[in-house]
């Protein structure tokens, strides 16, 4: 029977198992990320050199982030034709870049910055002061690509994404809105992030309200996949 399953069903079933892998461990990611206090750079250096998971955290949503490309590719595999299949492909374009964006981030703030941050922790008196600015100074980095990557990934990518789904009619159309929806939001919090440049009391709340979403939309959409591969695995089976 293994024989019969053709190229495509392999990537949906696959990518369907991928998706919700990457969208659970990037929900899970972002949801037990260490908070930083806001106004205190002391405060932000002191968390990050402390945090015993923080790197295993931010490997968490880079593994997600991998796992939830290959899931999108499942998606742009199952929508062909039309206006649909224009769209979901110009998404998965914005997809890889989007991605691409999002692990120079997560390694940014998950490698490079605890060990800059460790190095202020243990840093002689006199030399405190530029380990700090080195520490803010990477956290500038962080929100200036944070904003990016919610504008390009979380924003574009589920926005062309969305439209494609809802206008297929392979998948429920109210699942596209949902996150069409989710995309614009996040587009509206990178903008915020790259006018204020650091974190504020609404970009902490939807960060977690936009990301938890479009999360839980990929699991939804890589079980929705695996059964059309099934569904598809299960037409061509012999009698």
């Amino acid at each position: 029977m293994n024989d019969q399953i053709t190229f495509e069903q392999w990537i949906l079933r696959i990518g369907g198992v991928v998706l919700i892998i990457g969208a659970l461990m990037g929900m899970v990611g972002n949801l037990i990320h260490p908070a930083t206090p806001s106004g205190d750079p002391e405060g932000v250096a002191r968390t990050i050199a402390e945090s015993e998971s923080w790197v295993i955290v931010h490997l968490v949503i880079v593994f997600g982030l991998i796992f939830m490309l290959g899931g999108l590719v499942a998606i742009y595999h199952s929508i062909s034709g039309g206006l649909a299949g224009a769209l979901v492909r110009l998404g998965f374009i914005a997809a890889i870049a989007g991605v691409t964006v999002g692990l120079i981030l997560v390694t940014l703030d998950g490698i490079a910055a605890k060990h800059i941050a460790e190095a202020w922790a243990t840093a002689p008196p006199e030399e405190e002061a530029t380990a700090l600015r080195l520490v803010l100074a990477e956290q500038n980095l962080d929100f200036a690509l944070a904003a990016l990557f919610n504008i390009l990934f979380a924003g574009f990518t589920f926005i062309l994404y969305g439209l494609a789904v809802a206008l297929s009619r392979v998948y429920p159309r109210w699942l596209g809105w949902v996150v069409v929806v989710a995309g614009i939001g996040s587009i509206v919090v990178g903008i915020i992030q790259a006018y204020e440049g650091k974190s504020t009391p609404t970009t902490r709340v939807l960060t977690i309200i936009f990301p938890t979403i479009i999360t839980l939309w990929l699991a939804l959409m890589g079980v929705l996949v695996v059964r059309k591969a099934s569904s598809q695995e299960g037409a061509i089976a012999p009698d």
